[in-house]
């Protein structure tokens, strides 16, 4: 009678902890694939954007974003470049070169300090109106061209400022969520008729 009580309670304890140990088992399995899952999600999670006063959402995740961020990101930078009076030039030319990694800013920097040091002196307010963005697709780099309005608020430039058709070249990243402005050259503006058709 005792050898049956003692083999019944071993079986019992076996058993508890069979299960306790497919429990174990269980839970780390669950573990491992809400980990798994959590960890593809963080890096494929896709995000919609729709920005004020801007006409279209964009899509972005952690590593990239689509053709509208791109268009959107050109156009605030062209607006922060070009579109400026002499109140506001220092500060859209310090917000642009946030953009820029350092490698790339000394130059950027020297060509917007003379820029902004002839707006200031004469005056100038400028308005920079995009006609058409195209881009390159060998580099990447987006072309956008318009035509940039000056006029001057004080009067110390005694010419006339006639509207000027401008084009300039942007190469924009998007990397881990950071976004990059590379390059900002003026490019030679060409004629609608003689531009290459994109497809």
């Amino acid at each position: 009678m005792r050898y049956d009580i003692r083999e019944g309670r071993n079986r019992v304890i076996i058993l508890a902890l069979s299960g306790l140990v497919l429990l174990v088992f269980i839970l780390s399995a669950g573990v491992g694939i809400t980990g798994g899952l959590a960890w593809h999600f963080y890096h494929t999670q896709k995000t919609i954007t729709v920005p004020m006063l801007f006409d279209r959402p964009f899509v972005s995740d952690a590593a990239s974003g689509d053709a509208a961020l791109n268009g959107l990101l050109v156009r605030s930078f062209l607006n922060l470049r070009l579109s400026v009076t002499p109140e506001t030039v220092d500060s859209q030319h310090a917000t642009l070169l946030r953009f820029v990694p350092p490698e790339s800013r000394d130059a950027l920097k020297k060509q917007l300090a003379a820029e902004a040091d002839y707006i200031k002196k004469n005056g100038v307010t400028s308005v920079f109106r995009i006609n058409d963005e195209m881009t390159d697709t060998t580099t990447g780099d987006i072309i956008a061209e318009g035509t940039l309005s000056a006029s001057t608020t004080n009067g110390n430039l005694k010419i006339y400022l006639p509207d000027a058709n401008k084009a300039y070249r942007l190469s924009v990243h998007y990397v881990d969520g950071l976004i990059r402005l590379t390059a900002f050259p003026e490019v030679p503006w060409t004629k609608p008729e003689s531009r290459p058709q994109q497809d």
